[in-house]
């Protein structure tokens, strides 16, 4: 499984969303968490913009105060997501998938 992970500092400008896109799509990867979103509300257009295609998943968790503003998108084709939970500053996802068939944290 290939992850990258980004702090965005902001993602409404075309020229971070132009370069995770770039990168999802030159390093084929199957999970990204992006931190500093702040953005208050993430939609499945923007997601599937941000990787490239509709093979994806995500989950995503909105500002509290100063902190917050996580989103995850993870690959469809390469796990299946049993369900996301959220905590204070992370998204989690567990999902069946990968090489094996084993349940994994994301």
């Amino acid at each position: 499984m290939i992850v990258l992970t980004f702090n965005v500092r902001g993602l409404r400008g075309r020229k971070k969303k132009n370069k995770i896109k770039e990168l999802i799509r030159d390093h084929k990867v199957d999970f990204v968490p992006i931190q500093e979103t702040r953005m208050e509300v993430i939609t499945t257009r923007l997601c599937q913009s941000l990787w490239g295609s509709d093979d994806c998943d995500w989950a995503f968790l909105p500002s509290e105060g100063n902190r917050g503003e996580i989103l995850s998108i993870l690959r469809k084709s390469m796990a299946i997501v049993n369900y996301t939970f959220l905590g204070e500053g992370f998204v989690g996802v567990l999902g069946m998938g990968g090489s094996s068939p084993k349940m994994c944290y994301y």
